[in-house]
């Protein structure tokens, strides 16, 4: 199962300023849920295995952190008119300072998710010419600078569900807001479907019959259904 929730690539977008402000409006939402929930955070919890193979809870919070690092520089770069790599130094980079975070303390997760959340926020409402522009994500796409809050709206609910604490508000697709599904699940589904001989791939009779936050979880590989391969949309 694939740690990062942000590699597909949506091809062929544009600015459309009236879905950029509903999915900015629908992260912020993401943004302050998670700082809530993480109120309840302790030490111990940091520790305890997520629902992530060979992931704490202490290392999906460092990969959040440095996810909203990532897009933030993405943001500021493209102002300036320049195409940046998402992580400077490349995948090798981005899991060497996920392990050197992922053993902090609770206190030090929740200052550092903060900051990187306001940050990100602030480059986001300063952006002008920037929306235009494109960047180089980690799994090597080229990706419009403009899909990029709807990919850190997918990071911060899928990764909050991705704890696997109840008791924080995070267990997996079913912890998904029912406004985040709305906006990610008619992309993905597109996105599984042309994947297919000639560009058309129908979902499987078992996903179809699932309810939209199940579906979603198993295009994104979060889902599995017995007798059926993963989507195969994540990298």
């Amino acid at each position: 199962m694939s740690t990062d929730a942000t590699t597909v690539l949506r091809v062929g977008s544009t600015f459309d300023a009236a879905v950029v402000n509903r999915v900015v409006e629908g992260l912020a939402q993401a943004h302050q849920k998670l700082l809530l929930d993480l109120e309840a955070l302790t030490d111990e919890m940091v520790r305890l295995p997520s629902l992530l193979e060979g992931w704490t809870v202490g290392h999906v919070l460092a990969h959040i952190t440095q996810q909203g690092d990532s897009i933030r520089r993405i943001f500021l770069a493209a102002e300036q008119g320049q195409i940046i790599d998402q992580y400077e130094g490349g995948m090798s980079a981005r899991v060497a300072a996920i392990e050197g975070a992922a053993q902090r303390s609770a206190t030090e997760h929740v200052v550092d998710v903060r900051r990187s959340i306001y940050d990100l926020e602030g480059a986001i409402a300063s952006a002008r010419q920037g929306w235009f522009g494109t960047a180089r994500m980690v799994s090597g796409a080229i990706a419009s600078v403009a899909d990029l809050p709807l990919r850190r709206w997918r990071e911060v609910e899928v990764h909050h569900g991705d704890l696997g604490l109840s008791e924080l508000g995070g267990d997996g697709p079913e912890s998904w807001s029912l406004n985040y599904v709305r906006h990610d699940l008619p992309g993905m589904t597109m996105q599984f479907k042309a994947h297919g001989p000639m560009g058309f791939n129908d979902l499987p009779s078992q996903v179809r019959t699932l309810a939209p936050a199940q579906r979603l979880g198993w295009l994104l590989g979060r889902v599995s259904i017995e007798g059926l391969p993963p989507a195969g949309l994540m990298g």
